[in-house]
């Protein structure tokens, strides 16, 4: 069976991009977003998640805060911390409060994945960001400055046409910026896209005023 997986973080394509690495693993199904901890807690009473990955700094609710929220529901609920700060002054406060472990926003696919799991079967679970492996920020660096104005334009959720539009290019050379974005970048999607820029710090995308987030690939 699969593990039913519940996501919590303010930025939909983020939320959208981790759902995808999770759904196509195989062992998950992503059965329910939130954007905010009170909308977490509210949908774990309804849900009853197999695990909760929850973002570590978001509008609202602190996380140690929607941590003993959610365990007062049910004491047993295995909670992953998700984040870009590793440090004990943010990671500790929701250890202390129940959180199982965290894992760094920087991950591979492969590590998301396994961590998870070893969360869901009672493991601790650590993922600091990677050592050694190309960082965001150099990505981003690889970009021109044209192709930086498309990737923060993804951010902003804008349809394809209104991109082309604001930057007065036609729709073909968009698509050529975005191919070649997507390739310096490593990635293939929108989402992903999106990821990489929060975490190089280029962009900050506003939080979503639904809980379901979506993409546009």
């Amino acid at each position: 069976m699969a593990i039913r997986v519940l996501l919590v973080d303010d930025n939909a394509l983020f939320r959208d991009g981790v759902a995808r690495i999770l759904m196509s693993d195989g062992r998950f199904e992503v059965v329910g977003q939130a954007s905010t901890g009170d909308e977490s807690v509210a949908i774990a009473a309804e849900l009853n998640p197999d695990l909760v990955l929850l973002d570590l700094r978001m509008p609202g609710a602190a996380a140690p805060e929607t941590i003993r929220a959610l365990l007062a529901q049910r004491a047993d609920m295995p909670i992953g911390i998700l984040t870009v700060f590793e440090s004990d002054e943010f990671v500790q406060p929701a250890l202390r409060a129940g959180a199982r472990g965290y894992v760094a926003k920087d991950s591979t696919a492969r590590e998301l994945c396994e961590a998870a799991v070893a969360l869901v079967h009672g493991r601790a679970a650590h993922l600091v960001p990677r050592k050694g492996a190309r960082s965001e920020r150099a990505l981003i660096d690889s970009l021109t400055a044209r192709e930086l104005e498309v990737l923060r334009a993804l951010a902003s959720g804008a349809s394809y046409a209104t991109i082309a539009r604001d930057l007065g290019i036609s729709p073909k050379t968009l698509r050529n910026h975005i191919s070649n974005t997507y390739h310096k970048l490593e990635i293939y999607d929108r989402a992903q896209a999106v990821i990489a820029a929060v975490q190089a710090g280029v962009v900050d995308v506003p939080a979503p005023q639904s809980q379901q987030g979506s993409s546009e690939d």
